[in-house]
């Protein structure tokens, strides 16, 4: 396995970062193939899930674990625009929650609530 030299202060590319992550897991499964400990779905699915957390937080776009039918999963790639208009849509849909929450407790709707 040839060495991970990380050096302080320098920036790395995302294919450089995926070899050191490739290299590594290597390195694990080379060393583990007389571990007996097993690891559930659950997991498996969150340690994918937590993965790409951590990759959409520093690429752009967005990359998704999607169930395509049941025990069956898919990366999918959204594209930075979907991603942001996905984002557009949760924020809009709590401002217009909260403007219902308030319209309840006031008896009037705010001004920049959704017009019905």
């Amino acid at each position: 396995m040839k060495k991970i030299e990380i050096e302080e202060g320098r920036g790395y590319t995302l294919p450089e970062v995926i070899d050191f992550v490739k290299q590594t897991l290597d390195r694990v499964s080379e060393k583990s193939t007389q571990d007996p400990l097993r690891y559930s779905s659950v997991d498996v699915y969150w340690l994918l899930h937590d993965m790409l957390r951590y990759v959409n937080r520093n690429v752009p776009g967005e990359f998704i674990l999607l169930q395509t039918e049941k025990d069956t999963y898919r990366v999918t790639y959204a594209a930075e625009d979907s991603a942001k208009q996905r984002s557009n849509n949760k924020l809009k849909a709590e401002i217009n929650r909260t403007a219902k929450y308030l319209e309840e407790l006031t008896g009037r709707k705010p001004s920049w609530g959704e017009k019905e």
